[in-house]
């Protein structure tokens, strides 16, 4: 053979390999074109929003995409389709179907039919086997949403048929309080201690401001009497972390402190302690510092005293924030409780400021050398306590 002919069939074959390696099953499709696909072969299509910096999506798309038996799967049973959540056809496509399902979260998956029913939804990293579980679930009828919801509006009063359908609409992104309500009427109030009403509430339930909530509260020891206390308490910590953190990363005061009022009354260490963190976010978002103080020196040392990266925190800011010299003094008795949980150069260096922020130059200057002494022992860059050194020889 032509030596110059076998050159070019072995680079077309390295190209066409590396192709074939770098092709996904879920490409960028126009999702009109995908939908008449649908209609045409009447099949249903698999829908996955994502998003370009999040790593879930990406490492799907170059490990659970690239697998054999999930290709085939998936490209025998559905006209896969992916869309860029955050672009102009993605947001249209979520503001479409905001009736149906939500998108809160990537990767989100739809499972839609070819007249543009949901069928099912799923959400986050899968892996091979239970991403062929999920797609398997989308293709059985009593799983798909419009089924289970029919079923639970037909007999409302049957317990199975409203975890069933909890359980759907979350995957589709709603809250399931008001499904667990019209459940909850048609049982008297001792018929709620069993396992399965255990289970509806706790994953129908996650309004805090619902008056079920106050009830699981009241009735916690009748509750643990069922499903132990540590899950009762774990619901009613998670149901905290849940309704706060949006909270706080919006920065909404007014709607914080209402609802704080009513997990205050939980009286779970790890409530309190989810409280105090998000307390200090909170007023720090806020700039309220006269408050953030109050918070951080009526209880620190209760919930962040063996928490060496939260007394860093604080002790920053009050090192940036605060001037009273008595909560300095505070600050720097947390950071020298930090030392003693691990030693490191930022520990020392910001101890350093906070003394030299009170002109307390000598003892600065004490834990400027002990830090320069602890670095050099385990090989440290000292760069910017040198620079610190350099100022605190003036004084």
């Amino acid at each position: 053979m032509n030596r110059l002919l076998l050159y070019f069939i072995i680079i077309f074959s390295f190209c066409t390999s590396a192709i074939a390696q770098n092709q996904t099953l879920f490409l960028d499709t126009n999702y009109d074109v995908a939908l008449a696909q649908s209609k045409k072969e009447n099949k249903p299509i698999a829908l996955m929003f994502y998003a370009n910096w999040c790593v879930h999506c990406n490492k799907m798309k170059k490990e659970t995409f690239m697998n054999e038996e999930v290709i085939k799967f998936y490209s025998t049973s559905y006209i896969c389709v992916a869309v860029d959540a955050e672009s102009s056809n993605g947001k249209a496509l979520k503001n479409k179907f905001q009736s149906k399902f939500l998108v809160k979260s990537y990767p989100t998956f739809a499972f839609i039919d070819s007249i543009e029913n949901l069928l099912y939804c799923a959400s986050g990293e899968f892996k091979k086997d239970p991403f062929i579980l999920e797609g398997n679930k989308a293709l059985v009828t009593e799983n798909q949403f419009n089924v289970v919801k029919n079923k639970f509006d037909t007999d409302n009063s049957n317990a199975d048929n409203c975890l069933r359908y909890i359980i759907v609409s979350r995957k589709a992104g709603f809250d399931a309080t008001e499904i667990t309500q019209n459940y909850l009427k048609t049982k008297s109030e001792a018929e709620l201690f069993t396992e399965q009403n255990w289970k509806i509430l706790a994953n129908g339930i996650n309004n805090i401001e619902a008056k079920e909530v106050s009830f699981i509260v009241a009735r916690k020891e009748d509750f643990a009497k069922v499903v132990t206390l540590s899950r009762v308490e774990k619901k009613l910590t998670y149901m905290v972390s849940d309704n706060f953190k949006t909270l706080v990363d919006l920065g909404d005061t007014i709607r914080y402190n209402k609802i704080k009022t009513i997990a205050a009354t939980f009286q779970i260490r790890k409530v309190d302690s989810l409280l105090f963190k998000y307390d200090l976010t909170i007023n720090e978002y806020s700039q309220n510092w006269k408050q953030y103080k109050k918070i951080a020196e009526s209880s620190v040392d209760k919930f962040a005293w063996k928490d060496s990266n939260t007394l860093i925190e604080i002790s920053t800011n009050y090192l940036a924030h605060i001037n009273d010299k008595k909560s300095l003094d505070l600050a720097v008795t947390w950071m020298q409780q930090a030392l003693t949980l691990g030693e490191s150069l930022d520990k020392y260096i910001l101890i350093v400021k906070l003394y030299s922020k009170e002109k307390e130059y000598a003892n600065a200057l004490k834990y400027a050398n002990k830090g320069k002494e602890v670095a050099a022992n385990f090989g440290w860059k000292t760069d910017n306590l040198d620079k610190l050194l350099v100022d605190l020889k003036k004084h």
